[in-house]
């Protein structure tokens, strides 16, 4: 269900960057990452999604959980442009977005990750995103997300000089 841009192969950041550490609850995420899907948990029990991942439900305390794929779009929850670079490896880097990162069909859920491929300075909240897969390694990939081409319109929408709403303009 991810974008047909998924995967270019391109590196946003330093192979020095620290690892994310796996762990039971986050294994099943990092294993679809790798596949270049982007999922999110749900709970089988009241189908509230989560994220980080978790071994209990939050709204119902249910132990079982299910990996819900998503479509690999959103918007652009809130960001923040990092302009120092706090490790040395980022020095070349910066600067760069951090964001947060509410996806379609994730139902409140929000990913932090960085919005890549544009100017730091064009990224604002409600930006329609995708994802994009770096592939930190073989067993590594990390979802980032990169603005979304806006749809081509099929010739029903803008302001074509018709009806302006009963607003009466000239």
């Amino acid at each position: 269900m991810a974008p047909a841009s998924a995967g270019t192969g391109e590196r946003f950041f330093p192979d020095e960057m620290p690892s994310p550490a796996a762990n039971a609850e986050t294994a099943g995420w990092w294993e679809a990452c790798l596949s270049h899907r982007l999922v999110v948990q749900r709970c089988t029990g009241c189908a509230t999604t989560r994220h980080p991942p978790g071994p209990v439900c939050p709204a119902c305390s249910s132990l079982s959980c299910e990996w819900s794929e998503l479509p690999g779009t959103g918007i652009v929850y809130t960001f923040s442009i990092v302009r120092q670079a706090f490790l040395p490896a980022l020095a070349g880097t910066v600067p760069y977005v951090v964001a947060a990162i509410e996806p379609d069909g994730g139902r409140g859920v929000r990913f932090v990750s960085n919005v890549v491929d544009c100017d730091p300075e064009e990224v604002e909240i409600g930006m329609a995103v995708e994802v994009v897969w770096e592939d930190m390694g073989p067993e590594l990939s990390v979802p980032r997300f990169r603005p979304r081409p806006a749809p081509v319109d099929g010739g029903g929408g803008g302001d074509d000089g018709g009806d302006d709403g009963g607003q009466g303009g000239p």
